[in-house]
């Protein structure tokens, strides 16, 4: 069963990527969150084997429910047979797990495994919540991950974009707010007003 999506033109090439890895370094407003999360659930609809879970993970639990939840529940209500809004998951009909956590507290995703993992805003987190917890639950089904955000300096997403570069595991895009056309030329110099580059 595969469920087809509308999304922003910017995003197709990392939603047909064939690469394990991806980061994306995209500018506010772009769609990026809509476009990751609608990657879990096309992953979700493909997956072979039973039983899949996926997550998005945002630096703050609060702040990722505020952000994903909505667009989960919407664009995967043709697929969803349970969920549950306390614990911020939705289940499939083919019976996979999507589910929302937060970085801040990052012993709660211990001891599960994943088949792919977003992480949003990543320059938010602390980079031991990838390399110590979230890596080793991708390592037995083999899972993807994806790592998304804007620039804020130099941090663990900086890192990240940088050693992906020439890995051909990795697929890479930068987004950028005067390159897509997502956002009116007049806005963007009325936004750079008021705004550090």
């Amino acid at each position: 069963m595969e469920l087809v999506l509308a999304g922003r033109r910017v995003f197709k090439p990392y939603r047909t990527r064939s690469q394990r890895y991806a980061v994306l370094v995209a500018h506010r407003r772009c769609g990026k969150t809509v476009a990751c999360v609608q990657g879990l659930i096309d992953k979700s609809t493909t997956l072979q084997r039973e039983h899949g879970r996926y997550a998005y993970v945002g630096p703050y639990l609060g702040q990722a429910k505020e952000v994903a939840w909505e667009y989960l529940k919407r664009f995967a209500k043709p697929i969803i047979a349970n969920k549950n809004e306390g614990e911020l998951w939705v289940e499939t009909v083919q019976g996979h797990r999507i589910r929302i956590h937060g970085a801040d507290n990052p012993d709660r995703l211990r001891g599960a495994y994943l088949d792919g993992v977003v992480l949003d805003e990543y320059a938010d987190m602390r980079p031991s919540v990838y390399g110590s917890i979230i890596r080793p639950m991708l390592a037995d089904r083999l899972g993807w991950a994806t790592f998304i955000g804007t620039p804020k300096g130099r941090n663990g997403f900086f890192d990240i974009w940088n050693s992906a570069q020439n890995d051909p595991r990795w697929f890479t895009a930068m987004l950028r707010a005067s390159e897509t056309g997502l956002i009116a030329p007049d806005e963007l110099a009325d936004a750079g007003k008021d705004m550090t580059p």
